[in-house]
């Protein structure tokens, strides 16, 4: 009779503890549903210039990369909770503008500059909207200013949250960036940077015209090796090869300043940062997703 009595109570038991847990998920399910934008998983995309215009030739679109963006952001679209915020280097729009106006009047180089950069985030903008995919442009220095008197950036986020939660893709871009005398020049990452002290993200994809970051130009140099992964230890090494193998430095600091904005972003968020190239839809796929191809470079926020 005992032995009846205790197994009766475990049973009871059982299905008291099932019942709690079935509340509990349906409680759970509830919250998400009404607070989604506290379950999303943010993840930040680069477009880089160097993938989507032919950088040695001013203003000038790579069509090739459109039609692979296309892809990649069909794939990934409504998959889980993933919300994406998208943002567009300046290619051979802006960093050829900023080049040749940039010993002209403060006045014309951020007038010339705004140009540049919003033609070129139309164009893309444009052709994802034309092909089925939600996107819409976000004017980075309508959101991002610079205030001279606390030598601070002030950051309005809320419209990019709201769009990245409505499932549309807000495609920012890097800009110049008004202040009295010359201009600021906000890299893309430093965009990504300064959004992401509010929006964290669970990961950042960079999508370049190579498979990731080399010990030196794979295009011009035979004994390129790709550097499969970037640690906080091991990155003034890395630093130091491409400082002695890349002569090139754009109006952002070229890759070398890439890798390094992005090493010290990962360490400080915690995230990791994938480089793969745009023109692979399934390495871009695979990272933008949370997995790791194996043609990219992973900056690691640890050892």
């Amino acid at each position: 009779m005992l032995k009846t009595h205790v197994s009766g109570n475990i049973n009871g038991l059982l299905l008291s503890l099932k019942a709690l847990i079935i509340n509990f998920l349906k409680l759970l399910n509830s919250f998400r549903l009404k607070h989604g934008v506290l379950m999303a998983k943010y993840v930040f995309v680069k477009i880089g210039g160097s993938f989507i215009t032919y950088k040695n030739k001013p203003v000038s679109i790579n069509y090739t990369a459109l039609t692979s963006l296309k892809e990649i952001f069909s794939r990934v679209l409504g998959r889980d909770n993933l919300r994406i915020i998208v943002g567009n280097g300046g290619g051979s729009f802006a960093h050829y503008v900023v080049a040749k106006y940039s010993s002209c009047s403060e006045v014309n180089l951020v007038i010339k500059c705004h140009e540049a950069t919003k033609a070129l985030n139309k164009i893309i903008v444009d052709y994802l909207v034309e092909n089925g995919i939600p996107a819409t442009s976000v004017q980075t220095s309508a959101i991002i200013y610079y205030n001279e008197e606390s030598g601070e950036f002030e950051v309005f986020y809320k419209p990019v949250k709201k769009l990245a939660n409505m499932g549309i893709i807000p495609i920012v871009y890097g800009e110049c960036i008004p202040v009295a005398g010359k201009p600021l020049i906000l890299s893309t990452e430093s965009v990504f940077s300064l959004i992401a002290r509010h929006i964290k993200p669970s990961r950042i994809v960079l999508l370049t015209d190579v498979s990731g970051i080399y010990t030196c130009d794979p295009k011009k140099c035979k004994k390129a090796t790709l550097i499969r992964k970037i640690t906080p230890s091991s990155v003034s090494e890395v630093l130091k090869i491409l400082q002695e193998q890349y002569e090139h430095l754009d109006a952002t600091g070229g890759i070398l300043g890439k890798v390094s904005s992005m090493a010290k972003l990962a360490t400080e968020l915690g995230v990791e940062v994938l480089i793969v190239s745009g023109f692979d839809a399934d390495s871009a796929t695979t990272a933008i997703l949370g997995g790791y191809p194996q043609d990219s470079t992973l900056i690691s926020p640890t050892d």
